[in-house]
């Protein structure tokens, strides 16, 4: 069994804290845990018991201590948290040559890169699912977040089809849990008597900013909150009454939103894994999602193509449930995330994947 493994990113990310937090709690006491990010990651993280280094380069020019970290402390693991291309090259470079074994974590979707549409530049894109290959085939293994994705990669990634394992993102169902919705509302100084949806992420295109402005501005009477950074493109949505816009949130924080809302709606055009709608069910509050890969099969979730018609149609639909049917939609979202990404109930799977 691995005793010394390295977690290593080139950003900042809640959910990439997360990981770590979820790390320290579940391997065992006797596994070493390290965390080495790069220098614009500098002061961002916290640990309580991985021992962070923090390289003195940047994304580009990490690897170089990187790899001597992993030998001058014997890291028999190396695994990545975050954007591929990038961290897997730096991997690969850290790890040539040496005892040191790295395992790629596709935390997103690889094949959108070749999304124009969602993607500026599609040269960059390119490029992007081009350098992807040879981090698919170098590795000790290879974790997908998404069920359905590892299924896609399996098929077409031939390979590398014995590497690749599902690795699903967890949510922690102690602290996403379902409160009083009168309370929440109090507290946050929400109205009581409106409909409320929300939607957590960045305010963009890809995540279906269009979308929501669409049916906020067709729902007047419908309160609509939007947690997370706005893309400029879409500055038009201060101009909507009914919007409420919030910058990021601390996870604690994000429980009481969840919790206070009716519904949460995610219409993203490209997605890893869906941790914000499993997010929401944890805490009671159905979810509605657009129908593409990696969302789908969200069970509990109401599935909608991406068209503002027929998600508006979803959402007035949820809205026109009985009372009872609406409290059933919320106990099985939250049953369905405690079996299938609830922390506890992924805990042996991380332990046997990364350690064994």
């Amino acid at each position: 069994m691995i005793k010394r493994l390295c977690i290593f990113t080139t950003g900042f990310a809640h959910n990439r804290q997360g990981i770590i937090n979820y790390l320290e709690k579940i391997l065992p006491e006797d596994a070493e845990l390290f965390f080495f990010v790069s220098k614009e990651c500098k002061g961002k993280y916290s640990s309580k018991r991985a021992k962070i280094i923090e390289s003195k380069f940047n994304k580009y020019l990490c690897f170089f201590e990187l790899r001597k970290f992993c030998r001058q402390n014997k890291i028999e693991r190396l695994m990545n948290v975050g954007s591929l291309p990038q961290e897997g090259f730096a991997m690969m470079l850290a790890s040539m040559l040496t005892p040191t074994e790295f395992m790629t974590y596709l935390v997103i979707n690889p094949f959108e890169f070749l999304n124009s549409k969602i993607n500026k530049w599609s040269i960059k894109s390119f490029f992007q699912t081009l350098l992807l290959y040879p981090f698919l085939l170098f590795p000790k293994k290879i974790f997908i977040c998404s069920k359905d994705l590892t299924n896609i990669c399996k098929r077409y990634i031939f390979f590398a089809r014995n590497k690749i394992n599902q690795l699903p993102g967890t949510v922690n169902t102690k602290l996403f849990f379902p409160k009083d919705k009168k309370k929440m509302r109090k507290k946050l100084e929400l109205p009581l008597d409106k409909k409320i949806v929300i939607s957590v992420g960045r305010i963009e295109y890809a995540k279906g900013a269009d979308f929501l402005f669409s049916l906020a501005e067709h729902n007047k009477d419908i309160l609509f909150l939007l947690i997370g950074q706005l893309d400029k493109k879409y500055e038009n949505l201060k101009n909507l009454k009914n919007i409420i816009l919030l910058e990021k949130k601390s996870p604690m924080e994000l429980s009481d939103y969840y919790s206070a809302a009716d519904l949460c709606i995610c219409p993203s055009r490209a997605e890893g894994f869906g941790l914000v709608p499993r997010e929401a069910m944890a805490c009671g509050t159905p979810a509605i999602v657009s129908d593409i890969l990696c969302l789908r099969m969200i069970e509990p979730a109401i599935k909608v193509p991406l068209n503002s018609g027929k998600i508006e149609k979803e959402m007035n639909n949820f809205f026109n449930l009985p009372i009872k049917e609406k409290k059933e939609l919320s106990i099985k979202s939250r049953d369905y995330v405690i079996h299938e990404s609830g922390d506890e109930s992924c805990k042996n799977l991380y332990s046997s994947l990364l350690l064994n």
